[in-house]
């Protein structure tokens, strides 16, 4: 596995324009002629978020990471933020760049996408992973929810609630933590108050039943914004859905264990 130099990693970025005009950014790598694996990040992230894990997954497999909406090199339209309409953006990108069907890996924010699309478009999916997730928010108070509704721009970078915003509950490196926090404080405030308010104003739980994928469900022990509570909902409604925890750490797990991470994915998707 050759690590990526995040000195670098945007000049790895492609761009396609969707059917709905929308311009989304994207890093591809692996084998072209591989089965495709879609790689959704979490609020505020961008493809960058996958740079540790990507290159383990990309032997044999055509890896795909786009910046999301509003986030990354990706246009940021007024408004429209909704769980759907986010979903229907990686939809239309998994059609113009035929992916179908595609291996679909999110984490947090990138899970819930995740779940829209297995839900609303079972042809598209082959196998779904969900990382650091779950199928509603509706924390309208805590640590998370009162610092972002008092977030105005400039954000910056180095605050004390975007360092611990863009942390690990272990050691991660610092060089791509820097690049990490310069990302999510350039998603202006507006986009961070409405994707989040549009979370708390979407319940999908009845439409975890419809996912008929085959899915894993990761998350470290550490986590406490994607709860385990959240988890066994999720496994409990999902037919068939396998939970594994990883004792020791947090929210960001792909950036904390990214080889121990990939590995699961890759046992999980390559198995019949």
């Amino acid at each position: 596995m050759v690590a990526i130099s995040q000195e670098h990693f945007s000049v790895l970025k492609r761009s396609a324009v969707l059917p709905n005009g929308l311009r989304l950014a994207y890093v591809e790598m692996g084998d072209p002629d591989g089965v495709p694996i879609l790689l959704l990040h979490g609020f505020t992230d961008s493809a960058r978020s996958w740079s540790f894990t990507a290159p383990y997954l990309a032997t044999g497999f055509r890896v795909i990471a786009p910046d999301l909406r509003g986030h990354g090199h990706s246009d940021q339209p007024e408004g429209c933020y909704t769980i759907p309409e986010m979903a229907n953006d990686v939809r239309f990108l998994i059609e113009v760049l035929d992916l179908a069907p595609t291996h679909v890996v999110g984490h947090s924010l990138g899970g819930r996408l995740a779940q829209a699309i297995a839900e609303r478009w079972p042809h598209l999916v082959r196998k779904i992973v969900l990382i650091s997730t779950s199928a509603a928010l509706r924390e309208r108070r805590g640590w998370l929810w009162e610092n972002i509704r008092i977030l105005r721009d400039p954000i910056d970078p180095e605050s004390a609630f975007i360092r611990e915003w863009c942390s690990g509950a272990v050691a991660v490196d610092e060089n791509f933590l820097a690049h990490a926090r310069r990302e999510s404080a350039a998603v202006p405030s507006s986009i961070w108050h409405s994707i989040y308010y549009e979370q708390l104003a979407y319940d999908p739980s009845p439409l975890l039943q419809d996912i008929s994928a085959p899915t894993l469900i990761l998350r470290g022990e550490e986590d406490i914004i994607a709860t385990e509570e959240h988890q066994v909902q999720m496994k409990d409604a999902i037919v068939g859905a396998e939970f594994i925890s990883l004792p020791g750490h947090g929210h960001n797990i792909h950036w904390e264990a990214p080889e121990k991470v990939a590995h699961l994915i890759l046992t999980f998707l390559e198995r019949p």
